[in-house]
């Protein structure tokens, strides 16, 4: 079977790697074109699930080689307090009563991951019949025979293959083969900006250092007017505890993505930016929206010392039922042997929590479905059925987390008038909610993470 992959990142990688290590021999030819540069900094990771984590190991790559110890604790602050609103961590005497994460839902609570050590140790994984094609742009996809054929640049031709995945990310260009206009990503209204600092302890006061710790810290304070809120998040990602590497990071709800990235000098910028004037640019805006003077002055000088900017629009695709309905899908592509894996069939925010592990389970269930199809015997048009069923799965299981996250959304638009006082970190990310009393299960959700805070508080909140 000769498989085209659009995208060799974790997901197109993991799909590739697993099908390299377990299929017999001969039984698959694979063929990766990525866009990006093979020596490219890939930016941070994130925090596997336990699908997740199983899909890497099962591609070869020990999970400990791309972790970073002590990484899964969140503490978030509001100006001026000296306890975080809420602590994500699971106390240590909890552990030796024997309870798991799972047990109490912090199962998504996981220890962050360095990307580049995910695509390295992938890439290491991958046999003789896979080819890797970089600063390769896979344009369009199209049907050709019982297979589809993929198009570069100037429809420069790729090669025709029996079955094509696009793990090409959110802007993929050949998911047009399958959904239609109206089942695009939409912009949600939010924009990620985004810093690198190679070191906080060298750059950063040290009440912020200790805050942070080796995982994540967010503190929340008002807008230069005082009449709505702003976020700010710190987060470490390298995987060896003496790579300081960390992200700063700020949500900015926007209506208009492009005129924030002519506000902040970034307009025409793909990926991340080193060029000074850029640097300055961002540096600019990030003190201008930390200007309030309930803002401490070492948080305004922590963006002093970052050395990359980048900006990132958050979209994301619409429910299953929209992208399977009657107008979300091409007429008579139900028979192409087709499929979208991760961000490229159903993107979900950095906030949902699940977007790169959604992306890793899809690969590996899509891994198994086709090796059990070709021990059975495979023709164009059991391979399209196959594909047709993953599909569905995948969009169906993504459905619960995106009616959460277009909740949340909302939320993000109302932090614009709401003042910090009225302000809750629990209700606008994890329960999308205005209201603790809005449902039994937000109820439920925010009571449990409050008294989560309080017993972390016996141990100084794990710093």
């Amino acid at each position: 079977m000769r498989v085209g992959i659009c995208g060799a990142g974790p997901a197109g990688l993991t799909l590739a790697a697993i099908l390299s290590r377990e299929a017999q021999a001969g039984a698959f030819e694979l063929k990766l074109f990525e866009r990006g540069e093979a020596q490219r900094d890939q930016g941070s990771g994130w925090d596997m699930s336990k699908a997740a984590l199983e899909a890497l190991s099962r591609a070869g790559v020990d999970p400990s080689t791309v972790q970073r110890a002590g990484s899964d604790t969140m503490r978030f602050y509001r100006t001026g307090g000296s306890r975080p609103d809420v602590c994500l961590r699971l106390p240590t005497y909890m552990k030796r009563w024997g309870v798991k994460k799972e047990d109490v839902g912090l199962d998504q609570m996981n220890l962050e991951t360095e990307r580049n050590l995910i695509i390295g140790g992938l890439m290491d994984q991958l046999g003789s019949e896979v080819a890797v094609q970089h600063s390769t742009n896979v344009c369009a996809a199209r049907r050709k025979g019982d297979g589809v054929e993929l198009l570069g640049t100037n429809q420069e031709p790729l090669g025709d293959f029996d079955l094509v995945v696009d793990a090409s990310g959110v802007h993929s260009h050949t998911r047009g083969a399958r959904f239609t206009h109206s089942a695009d990503a939409f912009y949600t209204g939010v924009c990620l900006l985004q810093g690198v600092l190679r070191s906080p302890e060298d750059s950063l006061a040290p009440e912020i250092v200790s805050r942070l710790g080796e995982g994540s810290f967010g503190i929340f304070g008002p807008t230069p007017s005082g009449e709505g809120v702003i976020e700010l998040f710190i987060q470490r990602y390298g995987a060896a505890l003496d790579n300081k590497v960390a992200n700063v990071n700020i949500n900015v709800p926007c209506d208009d993505p492009h005129a924030l990235a002519d506000l902040v000098g970034l307009s025409g910028v793909h990926g991340a930016s080193s060029t000074q004037e850029q640097l300055e640019a961002v540096k600019r805006y990030y003190k201008d929206s930390l200007s309030h003077p309930d803002w401490p002055q070492c948080y305004r000088e922590l963006f002093n010392e970052i050395e990359a900017v980048r900006l990132l629009p958050v979209f994301m695709h619409p429910m299953a039922e929209v992208l399977l309905g009657e107008h979300g899908v091409v007429d008579g592509s139900d028979s192409l042997c087709f499929v979208g894996v991760g961000d490229a069939l159903h993107a979900l925010p950095p906030w949902s929590g699940t977007s790169g592990n959604f992306a890793m389970q899809d690969s590996a269930d899509l891994a198994t479905a086709l090796l059990d199809l070709q021990e059975q015997g495979w023709c164009a048009e059991s391979l399209a059925r196959t594909v047709r069923e993953c599909e569905r799965a995948f969009l169906q299981r993504a459905d619960e987390p995106r009616l959460r996250c277009i909740n949340a959304g909302e939320r993000f638009k109302d932090m614009l008038t709401t003042r910090v006082k009225d302000y809750d970190y629990v209700l606008s990310h994890i329960a999308g909610e205005k209201s603790m009393f809005a449902s039994m299960e937000t109820f439920f959700i925010v009571s449990f993470l409050k008294t989560l805070t309080w017993l972390n508080r016996f141990e100084n909140y794990g710093l």
